[in-house]
């Protein structure tokens, strides 16, 4: 479809949550920022992973390591998005997934081995030349 294309930027929000996440840019890779009350990160390249799954993208980036206590990481599924090349982009509402993964020294610790935060994300996909 002539003057449509796939979205690579999306500004996303809930009412705890800030992430902005473009797949490329002016250096080739990914790029991801994430705030919220307790956190002000950004990411780029390595330190995204990115999984196409039949959900779409899912994208993960890690937002705390303690040792001998917790892995946080927080994923984001993202849909493919067709956007037209010159809009202001299209709203959409994605799922954000905070997932906490208790560690110790001495191995796994009884229980769940991931405990989950689920939330939804409005705002916009578009697609910006980079």
């Amino acid at each position: 479809m002539e003057g449509f294309t796939r979205a690579n930027l999306f500004e996303l929000s809930s009412k705890t949550i800030h992430v902005t996440y473009s797949t490329t840019n002016i250096l080739g890779g990914p790029i991801l920022s994430y705030r919220d009350d307790q956190f002000s990160l950004s990411f780029r390249g390595d330190e995204i992973r990115v999984e196409d799954t039949a959900l779409g993208e899912v994208v993960t980036v890690t937002l705390e390591t303690i040792s001998d206590l917790r892995t946080v990481t927080f994923s984001l599924i993202v849909p493919i998005v067709t956007v037209m090349t010159q809009s202001s982009g299209t709203r959409i509402k994605v799922l954000g997934i905070t997932t906490t993964a208790p560690t110790t020294i001495a191995g796994p610790p009884p229980g769940p081995q991931q405990l989950y935060s689920a939330v939804y994300l409005r705002g916009t996909a578009q697609f910006i030349v980079s």
